[in-house]
């Protein structure tokens, strides 16, 4: 059906059809004006508050010199003035990059200077190491410091302008009518570089919308006289925290109380203290909840936890159900790529398939393809997990190589490799990078984990392969020793011996290496590659 526009006016055509990740908190804030929309450790805004300084963001950011599309980098702990700066970015159409505090030296610039940015927003206390940074980054002008410039801090003659924040709030307080197109790209997050250099997410405005509704309502946040309440210590510069709790969070007019960092007592005793209902974290930080009803702590208000980015324990599983009686305990799983959750785990759906990922969410169609590849596979044919759906990305920035294997017939390769059964369930075997090929077999590494895992005397493993002239790859398991664990020697021998007991030949690890820790990213993910490269 032919639509004639030609009486419309394309710009009023446009605003009035906006979809934009920047009038999120405009809808809640008309119905929740005086609700508490974000706590941090030093005071709260209302919604009213909330829109009122994401918008002075906006237009102080215009008043800037910064255009439309360009990055806006936010360098920072949680805290209300990320949530701002993020939300203005959006309204003002620019890019908003919340820059990984956990990714090092070397990947930061890189980020700032792959991505061109010119301003970059920093907490106080990081000020100093943002000037270091910047002196790599020709191109930024302006550093604007949340929470006052610090005193003493010395800023290099040919160094950027550094400002406060107060001081990059405009006077007008507007929602810009900004004209942006649903595809238009509102947020670069650079991967967590499991296996090579991170690569810059962009998402659209689009996306990023329909994934908060979609989060909001397979969480069961509710839209109406109680909004959700959620504590979240995991950082908003990943998209678990950023994608999956704020924007869900402010999309349903809920209450978030920020934390700068993970705290095990702190967490579990505002968890208490708030009444939160609704929480997603990592099943270490949920095991504070555990440690929190030992102390006779009520947590009982809670009634979705979502665990995601790792696995959690049976022992941890049958604890927290007993700290957390009337909760749902979910995993949800997914990638920055496709705006996450993607896949929910929801046990009394079928309790026979508790050990895989679980189900679609409403925004994502899941699918079984040619590891690489174009063609689909059948049920129950093992493959690699790609997406198809409107929270799928836009791209990789300055990435055309990267771009081009993702999207090979028509969708997103996750680089999971698993199956999906005939009742639509999906099983997550490990990443395609991840797994072994050891006599002739794809060994996953996650399975040898998960065995070794029940030895009494290991707290953490990772499963890597390491060159062999007879195998192709032998199962090398780095380890971190249980409080209480025999001597190197006969640890690394019983650790030989529990997995010949219990896995294939090609299975079983042929070498024990302990380390004192197991590297991650800033969510908890192992980096194997720095464990391969240190074999």
């Amino acid at each position: 059906m032919h639509l004639d526009l030609t009486g419309i006016d394309p710009t009023e055509h446009a605003l009035a059809r906006r979809c934009s990740v920047g009038d999120i908190p405009t809808r809640a804030a008309a119905t929740f004006s005086d609700r508490v929309a974000l706590t941090d450790d030093v005071g709260r805004w209302t919604y009213a508050e909330l829109e009122s300084v994401c918008n002075r963001v906006a237009h102080g950011l215009v008043e800037l010199g910064i255009e439309a599309g360009e990055p806006v980098a936010i360098l920072s702990t949680n805290c209300r003035e990320f949530a701002a700066a993020y939300f203005g970015a959006a309204k003002a159409g620019m890019t908003a990059l919340p820059v990984n505090l956990l990714a090092g030296a070397e990947n930061i610039v890189h980020a700032l200077v792959d991505s061109g940015t010119r301003v970059l927003v920093v907490h106080h206390s990081l000020a100093e190491i943002a000037l270091g940074a910047v002196a790599a980054v020709p191109d930024i002008g302006t550093l604007v410091v949340v929470g006052g410039v610090p005193d003493g801090l010395e800023v290099p003659p040919d160094g950027p302008t550094v400002t406060g924040w107060d001081d990059l709030l405009s006077d007008v307080d507007t929602n810009p009518d900004t004209v942006i197109a649903d595809r238009q790209v509102v947020q670069c997050l650079y991967s967590s570089g499991t296996t090579s250099r991170p690569k810059g997410v962009l998402t659209s405005h689009l996306a990023v919308t329909m994934a908060g509704l979609s989060n909001g309502a397979i969480f069961g946040m509710p839209w109406g006289a109680t909004g959700a309440v959620t504590v979240l210590p995991l950082p908003l510069f990943h998209t678990a925290g950023l994608n999956g709790v704020l924007i869900a969070g402010i999309t349903t007019g809920g209450t978030i109380h920020l934390q700068p960092g993970f705290d095990p007592t702190t967490y579990a005793d505002t968890v208490a203290r708030v009444r939160a209902t609704h929480l997603v974290a990592l099943p270490l930080m949920l095991e504070a909840l555990a440690d929190g009803a030992d102390r006779d702590l009520d947590l009982s208000s809670v009634r979705v936890a979502l665990y995601a980015m790792a696995p959690m324990s049976d022992e941890l599983r049958e604890r927290l159900q007993s700290a957390l009686p009337d909760a749902d305990i979910v995993l949800g799983s997914g990638m920055s790529e496709c705006t996450p959750a993607t896949v929910m785990q929801w046990p009394e759906l079928n309790p026979d398939k508790s050990a895989s990922w679980g189900y679609g969410t409403p925004a994502t169609e899941n699918r079984i393809c040619e590891p690489g590849g174009p063609e689909l596979l059948l049920a129950d044919t093992d493959g690699e997990l790609a997406y198809r759906g409107p929270t799928v990305m836009e791209g990789y920035w300055n990435n055309p190589d990267a771009n081009a294997a993702a999207f090979v017939g028509g969708h997103l390769h996750s680089g999971d490799l698993g199956r999906i059964d005939a009742d639509g369930v999906v099983w997550f075997t490990d990443r395609v990078k991840d797994i072994v090929k050891s006599g002739g077999e794809n060994v996953s590494s996650l399975h040898v984990e998960r065995v070794l895992l029940d030895h009494p005397h290991v707290a953490e493993v990772a499963c890597v392969g390491r060159p062999d002239p007879t195998w192709g790859e032998s199962v090398v398991a780095v380890v971190v020793a249980a409080e209480g664990a025999p001597a190197d020697d006969e640890l690394r021998d019983s650790v030989l011996e529990f997995g010949a007991a219990r896995l294939t030949a090609a299975q079983r690890p042929r070498d024990v290496v302990l380390v004192g820790a197991i590297p991650r990213t800033a969510t908890g993910k192992i980096r194997k590659v720095e464990l391969r490269g240190a074999l």
